[in-house]
């Protein structure tokens, strides 16, 4: 496929602390000009879990500039990613470094953590990074599946069989991670790569939406024709409707065809050596 056909992202977020929390432990970053969305929940106590879930997303953001200037490089990068996938997992992991080595330096944020759920759009391909409990959903001509496996105890259980999906939802122990990002200096995070189509939609989420709103009703926002901006709202005040009992945060990614004034625009700037971002406004 050659760069006129290129799809153009359409980026949307939001977060809210929900009716419950004093604050709010999610951070969310989108950066349409990297091509980069992420969604952070936190966990700590005296606000370290908003501290790690910041610098989750403000580092992970950092390193992807500083790879793609040529500042660094990926360090023993996996042959069985693709280069996307190599660059947002190691970015992932200097944000693991990050958090790690701030909560040894800060006494009051010893052993503060966060999951961390990105995507990097390169070209017609999604690269992923993944770790603890948020998720990343496809929604593709209608149907909705979730791309990352949630790092927890009772989705382990359910993984094994030892627990249905639906003794899991209602589970007391569903807020115990198995794998979170900061808790220690060696993590295994979750890379891969999606090749994407015209009109995928991509939802990044907090455990904040899933667990108060059914995957029924979230599919249904998502195959709307509203604007993902306004999908976003709709997400979190189904939240709010239904308790808000956590912090709540949604990032939206929406795949499009280019126009053919988009195609003649893409033509004129490579035959005038102009470059210009792929990725749009969202309107």
């Amino acid at each position: 496929m050659s760069d006129m056909d290129t799809l153009i992202p359409q980026f949307a977020c939001i977060t809210d602390k929900g009716k419950v929390r004093d604050n709010n432990e999610d951070n969310v970053i989108v950066d349409e000009e990297l091509g980069l969305a992420a969604v952070a929940d936190g966990m700590g106590g005296h606000n370290a879990g908003e501290l790690a879930s910041s610098l989750a997303v403000k580092t992970l953001r950092e390193a992807l500039i500083s790879l793609k200037s040529g500042a660094m490089e990926v360090k023993n990068p996996d042959t069985r990613l693709s280069a996307a996938a190599n660059l947002i997992h190691f970015a992932a992991h200097e944000a693991n470094d990050t958090i790690y080595s701030t909560s040894i330096k800060q006494t009051e944020s010893r052993g503060m953590g966060t999951t961390l759920s990105a995507v990097l759009v390169e070209g017609n391909a999604a690269a992923i990074a993944h770790i603890g409990d948020s998720r990343i959903y496809l929604l593709r001509e209608d149907n909705m599946t979730q791309l990352t496996n949630d790092h927890s105890l009772v989705m382990e259980q359910v993984r094994k069989g030892i627990m249905t999906r639906e003794e899991a939802e209602t589970s007391t122990m569903q807020n115990i991670l198995t794998r979170a990002m900061g808790i220690s200096k060696s993590i295994k995070i979750d890379a891969g790569e999606l090749s994407v189509i015209d009109g995928d939609i991509l939802l990044i989420c907090s455990d904040g939406l899933f667990k108060a709103v059914k995957e029924m009703p979230i599919q249904k926002v998502l195959a709307s024709e509203t604007t993902i901006a306004q999908m976003c709202v709709q997400l979190v005040n189904m939240a709010l409707e239904n308790g808000g009992p956590d912090n709540v945060t949604v990032a939206i990614i929406k795949f499009r065809s280019p126009t053919i004034f988009e195609k003649i625009g893409r033509l004129f700037r490579s035959l005038t050596g102009k470059s210009s971002s792929p990725s749009a406004k969202n309107n």
